[in-house]
């Protein structure tokens, strides 16, 4: 389980359909033309402010779903470690509920599944992204555990193959921890050795990061460089989300120190990229969805898919700016910034259509789907309600 990245297929949503996809709308939906955002958010009514009701709304009542640890720790990203079920913090439910023991070289160590966590030291990063302590206690198995434990059982269970190529598929995998590492280990103390005697060399891998980004956005930086609207997506798409969690944990990385000035230039560069890519993406999945339009594919779902990559990348962009101004790593221009407006009245139209859709029927019918919304509204509220101390450390 986790996020998704790039356009659906037709044959993905025929297969959705089959399963009960043609009954999941509240009532009609209003495709968004590309290019239009201004004018669908005035279409949609209250704009932001109602958007962000609108994802307060469908976090608290899905990710409260308790055999859903995803979909929880999503509830966390977006609330913060004050989020609370009926019978107290999500914190406490998912460390107790969801996290196991798994034996290396006869040491113990704490993880969530994989299943459950969807990403590596998910759980970990989300934890301390909150601002929940390491010395902030739970149970385990009947044993008393802290968030300090698992942030060494994260760093002695990671492994890292430097002798992969940047752009290999599992490359962004490792994003999760970088986020966890960042935040626990100084940069003069950021070489260790996991469970099993591997050296981690802490610089190497953030540069590793630094360099898929870079080489995945090469055919988008030239089309930048020369002002033409690329024909297709470049291979920084095929990472999670688009690349954006590689992207938002190197600016982590950097706000903590890892890599130095240079690490602070190379984001500056990514963070540029970035901004122009919140135009890009959306108008080349316009032209995904538009061209399956003209096919036999459920109309239906098509649109919910649409708005869903609509809110998908540009929320998980969000994050990543206003984290970059939150610690100031970056300050954009005046047209960055009318960039930046644009992009977030886009993104308020699409959380305003889809929040109409039966949010309970996707579960049912086409989990997928349900997943991606539930966990991509998580990241979309984060992005733009981001608060120090409360929703981030």
């Amino acid at each position: 389980m986790g996020c998704c990245c790039g356009g659906v297929t037709r044959r993905d949503l025929l297969r959705y359909a089959a399963l009960g996809g043609a009954a999941l709308l509240a009532g009609p939906l209003e495709v968004l033309a590309a290019g239009e955002p201004e004018t669908a958010v005035q279409a949609s009514g209250n704009g932001l402010p109602a958007a962000k009701q609108a994802l307060r709304d469908l976090i608290r009542r899905y990710s409260s779903v308790k055999d859903d640890p995803w979909a929880m720790m999503h509830g966390v990203r977006a609330f913060g470690k004050g989020f609370m079920l009926d019978e107290g913090p999500a914190v406490d439910y998912l460390c107790s509920h969801f996290l196991q023991t798994q034996t290396a070289r006869g040491q113990q160590y704490l993880l969530m599944t994989r299943g459950a966590e969807g990403h590596f030291n998910a759980l970990l990063k989300t934890l301390l992204e909150a601002g929940v302590g390491l010395d902030h206690s739970f149970v385990v198995q009947g044993r008393r555990q802290t968030v300090g434990d698992l942030a060494t059982s994260g760093k002695a269970l990671f492994v890292f193959d430097p002798t992969l190529s940047p752009l290999h598929d599992t490359r962004d995998e490792a994003a999760w921890s970088v986020i966890a590492f960042s935040i626990t280990t100084p940069p003069d103390k950021a070489v260790w050795k996991n469970a099993v005697g591997q050296e981690i060399r802490f610089h190497d891998l953030v540069s590793s990061l630094f360099k898929a980004v870079e080489l995945g956005s090469a055919e988008y930086a030239k089309a930048m460089q020369q002002g033409v609207m690329p024909t297709q997506r470049d291979r920084i798409t095929r990472f999670t989300c688009g690349g954006t969690h590689v992207m938002y944990s190197l600016a982590v990385a950097v706000r903590y120190g890892h890599l130095g000035e240079e690490g602070r230039r190379r984001l500056e560069r990514i963070l540029d990229l970035l901004i122009w890519r919140m135009k890009v993406d959306i108008y080349l999945a316009d032209q995904h969805y538009q061209a399956m339009a003209k096919t036999d594919t459920p109309a239906d779902l098509a649109r919910l898919y649409h708005l869903e990559t609509r809110m998908k990348f540009v929320g998980h962009a969000m994050e990543i700016i206003q984290y970059a101004r939150m610690f100031g790593l970056f300050t954009p221009t005046a047209a960055q910034e009318s960039a930046i407006r644009t992009a977030t009245e886009n993104l308020a139209a699409a959380i305003l259509d889809l929040s109409r859709a039966d949010i309970a029927s996707l579960r049912r019918g086409t989990p997928r789907l349900y997943t991606l919304v539930v966990g991509d509204a998580g990241h979309a509220y984060h992005g733009l309600t981001m608060t120090k101390g409360v929703n981030q450390v």
